[in-house]
């Protein structure tokens, strides 16, 4: 994403730019939702394949929400990562390292919240 849109504004074809990033997003968020669901439909399969059936039932039952909330989190895991690019491409690397910092202290945050203190587990993880 990052050389195309680069390469777009350099030749000053600031309407192609825009487009290769619309075209970005929509990919990310198409392919986020098609893994989210391969995911939530091939959850058991895959752990067992992972061998979480060796480790007992309360593993698996953690491993399987832990499974679940990684999956929904996919389309927007894509799409910020194509809109990290879209930024670069556009000569911005402060908004994304911004972002970044943001959601990383707001995770460690809620891990703290939700793990200990809600006793989530691994879940408030997730």
């Amino acid at each position: 994403t990052t050389p195309l849109v680069a390469s777009r504004r350099a030749a000053k074809d600031e309407d192609g730019a825009l487009a290769v990033g619309g075209q970005a997003l929509s990919l990310a968020l198409a392919l986020g939702t098609c893994l989210c669901a391969c995911l939530l439909t091939f959850s058991q399969p895959l752990l067992q394949f992972m061998g979480t059936g060796e480790m007992g039932a309360e593993a698996g039952a953690y491993a399987t929400d832990f499974l679940t909330i990684r999956a929904l989190a996919a389309p927007a895991v894509l799409v910020s990562s194509a809109a990290t690019g879209i930024l670069r491409g556009y000569l911005d690397t402060k908004t994304p390292l911004v972002i970044l910092a943001v959601a990383n202290i707001v995770n460690f945050a809620l891990d703290v919240i939700l793990i200990p203190g809600a006793g989530m587990g691994p879940t408030g993880a997730a």
